[in-house]
């Protein structure tokens, strides 16, 4: 891999991050990825991480409802605790699915790599800067 161009007199530190990501079927079949990357930017603010995790949980949000809302007439008149079971169940699986790129950020934005795992987040999840 080339390294990048760095201005004269700026301050740059460069750090190699490998990132996996597991992406396991049905099936239980999974595939790996493994990108490899030179970081060099500058770090990203908390702040950035913290907006990230936030669209994040809204994205996931929104897509839990959305199914919810688009399932609801198949499922008939439920009773208040049936309705909160579904609330349960779905709100529970999201926090499953969330827990792997949310301890991801908070990880890397402790190591001050944050930039590399935020960009990879964003991209991933289509979230808006």
């Amino acid at each position: 891999m080339k390294s990048p161009r760095i201005a004269a007199g700026s301050r740059v530190s460069a750090e190699r991050l490998v990132v996996v990501i597991r992406l396991l079927s049905l099936s239980g079949k999974g595939v790996e990825v493994v990108t490899c990357a030179e970081v060099d930017s500058p770090p990203v603010l908390d702040s950035e991480v913290s907006e990230t995790i936030v669209s994040l949980r809204e994205r996931f949000e929104a897509v839990r409802r959305g199914e919810i809302h688009r399932v609801r007439g198949r499922l008939g008149n439920l009773s208040a605790d049936q309705e909160d079971v579904v609330e349960s169940l779905s709100r529970g699986i999201i926090e499953k699915v969330l827990q792997a790129p949310v301890t991801m950020l908070l990880n890397a934005a402790a190591a001050k790599q944050s930039a590399f795992i935020v960009e990879t987040v964003r991209r991933i999840f289509n979230l808006r800067r």
